[in-house]
């Protein structure tokens, strides 16, 4: 997160409270056995660009491991317990503070339906409040947030952020931030494995305030059927910066790409690594075709 100072702090906190409405003011001391549970209902005037505030004490170290945190989860309380889209894998607590959980129009339809779990692995949530955050780029949001890109900073996403999307539509992914140049390292990885690279900065363009990659069908197919997305930034010679969107764009980019879930009921699933479409009962890939 990008530093900031303790009056600065506490003047953010205050108008964040100003703006808030408080969905949980009950003390739970949150594990893997002992989730916290927000009913649905609490979620009816969500919108897509607001975020939940999280304050929390008391977070423990992850199986006994120094400086690994606490881990902390979003999920979606559906049949399969989803991960909320936009949500990060790997995500930490330490010790006392408050997290930040910007939502996406995903997170926000999910929300309404089913409700939010907060589960992870030993810490204590003290509030849990609705907050206003940001106004979303153009284009299908996959993830957005601040996330402190500084030497080799690994942002990780759960597939659910891209589950929705109609790849036809799809021509670019940008990655934005506030870096105000573009001499430094991304790289976009499925696995830390040989052959887990999907693309690099090398393959990128500039634009105004964001890093464009160009999607060709082998792209779309490949970033499609990731398990999950490893975006790793490296500030290079410059300063370190906040990176804040991942977003998907068409050849219009005024016009937000289909949500294949919301707007045709399309089900969208995982199966032996790759996405499946289902839809009136027939069985496609990402780029449509039959199987």
């Amino acid at each position: 997160m990008k530093k900031i100072s303790l009056f600065a702090l506490f003047v953010a906190l205050a108008t964040v409270n100003v703006c808030a409405t408080d969905l949980v003011t009950e003390t739970t001391h949150v594990t893997w056995n002992t989730p916290l549970h927000i009913e649905a209902a609490k979620f009816a005037t969500a919108q897509p660009g607001q975020k939940i505030v999280i304050t929390y004490t008391d977070a423990k170290e992850m199986d006994g491991e120094a400086n690994k945190g606490s881990v902390i989860e979003f999920k979606v309380m559906n049949a399969h317990f989803d991960h909320l889209a936009g949500s990060r894998e790997a995500l930490r607590l330490w010790d006392n503070g408050a997290l930040e959980q910007f939502f996406t129009e995903d997170a926000v339809d999910s929300l309404k339906a089913y409700g939010l779990e907060i589960v992870g692995n030993d810490f204590t949530v003290t509030k849990v409040e609705l907050a206003d955050g940001k106004t979303l780029k153009e284009g299908f949001t996959v993830w957005t947030g601040f996330f402190w890109a500084d030497e080799w900073s690994t942002l990780e996403l759960y597939w659910n952020g891209y589950a929705a999307v109609d790849w036809t539509e799809a021509t670019a992914l940008r990655i934005y931030s506030e870096a105000n140049r573009s001499d430094f390292i991304i790289n976009i990885k499925e696995s830390w494995d040989e052959g887990g690279q999907i693309a690099s900065q090398a393959d990128m363009t500039a634009g105004d305030g964001y890093m464009e990659l160009a999607l060709t069908d082998a792209l779309k197919n490949r970033l499609s059927n990731a398990g999950h997305w490893m975006i790793q930034f490296n500030k290079e010679q410059g300063t370190a910066f906040n990176v804040t969107d991942i977003v998907l764009v068409g050849n219009d980019t005024t016009t937000a790409i289909s949500n294949t879930v919301v707007e045709t009921k399309t089900v969208k699933t995982f199966e032996n690594g790759q996405v499946i479409i289902i839809k009136n009962g027939e069985r496609y890939n990402v780029l449509g075709t039959k199987y």
